[in-house]
């Protein structure tokens, strides 16, 4: 019969003992579990916006706001801001929000002017909303 390869099991046992409580082993073995408990918290929480802004955007879209292009002129903007405030007043939305669903409703030569502004703003270290 050919000798056993690897530690017997008396050997194993030994080795296990040897190491002291709360050793690094032990302790990095403690954390996989924990890391993954953190891990499945973090997904959860994303989750959670996620359902959170799709209502959000439902609720948002079932008031029909306007869509805004930029071009109508000075009269057609003061009234698209207008009504767009009123539309957010009306369900309480904080700022940051307000901000990411109005950009939803810019189209063409507005779309355009926002990229290039956030960008510009961004790079500014400036905090938009």
């Amino acid at each position: 019969m050919p000798p056993r390869r690897g530690k017997s099991r008396i050997a194993r046992q030994v080795d296990g003992e040897s190491r002291a409580p709360g050793s690094d082993e032990d302790v990095e073995q403690q954390s996989i579990p924990f890391r993954r408990r953190a891990r499945q918290i973090e997904v959860e929480d994303v989750m959670r916006q996620i359902g959170e802004m799709e209502l959000v955007l439902a609720r948002f879209q079932r008031m029909n706001p306007p869509m805004f292009t930029g071009s109508e002129g000075d009269l057609m903007d003061e009234g698209w801001l207008e009504h767009m405030e009123e539309l957010f007043d009306a369900v309480e939305y904080y700022p940051e929000r307000r901000l990411k669903l109005a950009v939803l409703q810019l189209r063409e030569n507005a779309q355009r002017w926002w990229k290039g502004t956030s960008r510009v703003v961004r790079e500014r270290g400036t905090l938009i909303c």
